[in-house]
């Protein structure tokens, strides 16, 4: 299989947008949505209503909690197909043979820690930050379903989507908070390690979250 990266136009980091927002961001927004046949306003750089009801019917079609509101998983979904001349392939020579074949991750809550394996043999464990009680963690059994270089922002080095909501395994800019319970849901780990695991697992890869 050949890993391909999405080159977008604004950092990943950038895509988290509230109503009323005005960046240049939302502008291509709506240019990307208008090429769906989702938007008929002009790309003014607001993100107003229009554009949130806009944004909720993208997301029901591609299978996502249709919410209105944007993040960085709604983003990479909407330049999967309008950017295809943006994305540069990496060579299967380079990448291929360090993804292990039979790759798993399992998250512990409990222990706060991630577990990867290659089949049933675990071959690294490192610690990890989940959800506060507020806003914790989903359990239950997902897949990475997009893979991103340096996102940028709070999301550290690298990110890993999970196919479900907004959740998924990035790095950090405060390593410090590795090990608590600090996260808006998602799983955070130290840069060095979500560099290892990034470059061990394809898009696909089971993850199983567990208390």
């Amino acid at each position: 299989m050949q890993l391909r990266f999405l080159i977008p136009a604004h950092r990943f980091v950038e895509a988290w947008l509230n109503e009323d927002e005005s960046r240049p961001i939302v502008a291509e927004i709506q240019r990307l949505l208008a090429g769906y046949g989702l938007y008929a306003g002009e790309a003014h750089g607001c993100y107003d209503a229009a554009t949130a009801g806009a944004v909720s019917r993208f997301q029901e079609l591609r299978g996502l909690k249709p919410t209105g509101r944007f993040d960085p998983v709604t983003y990479c979904q909407l330049l999967t197909p309008a950017a295809t001349a943006d994305i540069r392939p990496v060579a299967a020579v380079d990448r291929a043979a360090a993804f292990l074949p039979r790759a798993k991750i399992h998250i512990t809550k409990s222990t706060r820690s991630l577990t990867l394996y290659d089949g049933n043999t675990a071959l690294r464990q490192y610690p990890v930050a989940i959800g506060k009680p507020s806003t914790p963690t989903p359990e239950g059994n997902y897949a990475i379903a997009t893979k991103i270089l340096n996102p940028g922002g709070i999301l550290g080095s690298r990110w890993m989507g999970l196919n479900f909501d907004a959740y998924g395994i990035h790095g950090t800019t405060a390593p410090w908070k590795i090990g608590q319970m600090v996260s808006n849901g998602c799983i955070r780990m130290h840069n060095a390690n979500v560099e290892e695991l990034f470059h061990l697992v394809a898009v696909g890869c089971p993850v199983i979250i567990r208390n």
